[in-house]
């Protein structure tokens, strides 16, 4: 289902490989709804949600917007 741990990983995946393609902004939008899905069931201090604010960092760095 949508709100299960596989979708996270499922959509951080998704997020790994548009960032990979330079489709900065779709990747961002995977990783959003990984972290949703990670913070309502696993937590802010679960390794897969700080995998995912990882993820996210990158992008931001990928894009020169490093205050984000």
């Amino acid at each position: 289902g949508e709100q299960h741990p596989d979708t996270a990983t499922i959509y951080c995946n998704m997020g790994l490989t548009f960032h990979r393609k330079g489709e900065y902004d779709k990747a961002l939008q995977m990783h959003k709804k990984a972290l949703e899905i990670r913070l309502a069931l696993l937590g802010e201090q679960h390794p897969g949600t700080a995998t995912t604010y990882n993820n996210m960092g990158r992008i931001f760095f990928s894009k020169g917007e490093y205050d984000k």
